[in-house]
């Protein structure tokens, strides 16, 4: 596979990337910690897994929207048309914010490993300054919350006018079973069931944006920790350079040694290798 033609989109796994192969296997064959990279990738793989599953729950309710009784324009099922369409819209952005997440991660490993072949493994101590991808996973992260903010306010005025819808259905309904004297309806079983139909996309969605801001989160986390790692690494080899005894440092340590030795002598003993110091 060469540069033109190695997957940058959705359709292939990160880890059948050759570039994403290679720097695993330049890692595991210099003792280096693999965990974070893997943790990140997994992360990312996770966003698919799960949108590619509200991809199916879509699917599910346009075929129950599909054999609903009801006739085309009846108020439900245009809402109904209107709130998967909504969440159509959401998980085509999504997937296009992975993709973009997953080239980063490509482009960045393609890069690690052209460092590693030019400078050597020290090349790789500043791993996570090859993947420029924080500011795509908290865009993620702020596009996902703001959907959530929409879903709870849909979900809300919903139930609200299908509590009111109740209200005036069963009074007018119950009017007119009364005069042919017949019992007032005893309950808003069906009006539930029409609630619970309408408002089932916007609490897929809202699942779904819950999901993605958790799964952002986590990689943000996770990228943040190797950049704090590799700001160790590099800080402890700075202190360990900055300890290094020098020649000067040497000499001095030795001289001290022998004027503590010196005083530690007996008087006579001191006087005698203070008489032949002077020799």
């Amino acid at each position: 596979m060469n540069e033109t033609t190695a997957p940058q989109d959705g359709g292939t796994s990160l880890m059948q990337n050759e570039y994403v192969q290679e720097l695993f296997s330049i890692l595991n064959n210099n003792g280096r910690d693999t965990s974070g990279l893997s943790a990140l990738i997994g992360h990312v793989s996770e966003m698919e897994n799960f949108v590619k599953r509200a991809e199916d729950k879509i699917a599910d309710m346009k075929s129950q929207l599909a054999e609903m009784k009801e006739a085309h324009s009846h108020p439900v099922k245009t809402a109904l048309q209107k709130a998967i369409k909504s969440l159509e819209n959401t998980v085509a952005v999504m997937k296009e914010r992975i993709a973009d997440l997953k080239a980063g991660i490509i482009e960045g490993c393609k890069n690690a490993v052209a460092a590693f072949k030019e400078k050597g493994i020290a090349a790789l101590d500043k791993l996570a300054s090859f993947f420029h991808i924080k500011g795509a996973f908290k865009a993620l992260d702020k596009g996902a919350k703001e959907n959530v903010a929409v879903c709870d306010k849909s979900i809300a005025h919903t139930t609200a006018y299908y509590a009111e819808f109740y209200k005036a259905s069963r009074a007018i309904r119950n009017m007119g079973r009364i005069i042919i004297g017949k019992e007032p309806l005893p309950s808003q079983s069906e009006t539930r069931r029409l609630e619970k139909a309408a408002t089932a996309p916007c609490r897929a969605e809202k699942a779904i944006n819950l999901k993605i801001s958790e799964l952002a989160n986590s990689a943000i986390k996770r990228l943040e920790q190797l950049e704090t790692t590799a700001a160790d690494k590099r800080e402890n080899r700075s202190r360990a350079r900055e300890k290094q005894p020098t020649l000067l440092d040497e000499v001095r340590d030795a001289q001290q040694l022998v004027e503590q030795r010196k005083l530690e002598m007996p008087v006579p003993e001191r006087v005698k290798a203070k008489g032949a110091a002077e020799i």
